[in-house]
This record gives C-alpha cells, structure tokens and sequence, in this order.
C-alpha cells in the first residue's frame, strides 16, 4: 500500500534537496503541507511539487517566481490531459454501442 503523506526527512530523500529548499518553498507557499498529530507531512503531489521546483531552479536556472508559473501551468496541462482521456473514453464507449 503507497502512503498518502511524507515526512520532511523523506521528501529530502526522494527529492535530493536540503531541509531549507523545502522549508523556502512552504515559505513561499509554492507548497503546502499539511499537520497531523502535531507533525508535518507532505501529501504526495506536494513532494511532487519539490522535485519539479527542484529541477526547475537547479538544472534551469528558473527564479520562485517562474517556477510558481511553471507550477501551475503544469497543473492545467495535466487537468486538460485527465479531461481530455475521460472524453476519449466517453467517446470509445458511444462508438461502442
């Protein structure tokens, strides 16, 4: 069974980051962890986010700013592409009938 929730030691693991570049980024809001028996955990899209704003700033050169955009937009693009596969589908079925 996959967990739904990460602690800040394992997000560093699975992410290659330092504890501050996790911390600046909740700073910033660009990710949002949540709180659970007095501890914080990371849901599984958030440690997603960290290792996108990791590539993004380490390997690309991309300000906080740009990787909040880029954030995003990367959001959209794969909300577009979840529609996009359910009108498929919708589309495979009625062809089917």
């Amino acid at each position: 069974m996959t967990r739904k929730y990460l602690r800040i030691t394992e997000v560093i693991k699975i992410c290659g980051v330092g504890e501050e570049f996790v911390l600046r980024l909740e700073q910033e809001n660009v990710i949002s962890p949540i709180i659970r028996r007095e501890r914080k955990l990371y849901p599984l899209d958030q440690v997603d986010r960290v290792r996108v704003a990791h590539l993004l700033i380490e390997e690309m050169g991309v300000n906080l700013e740009g990787v909040e955009v880029a954030l995003h937009m990367r959001e959209q693009m794969i909300a577009m592409q979840r529609q996009f596969n359910e009108i498929l589908r919708l589309l495979g079925r009625e062809l089917k009938k």
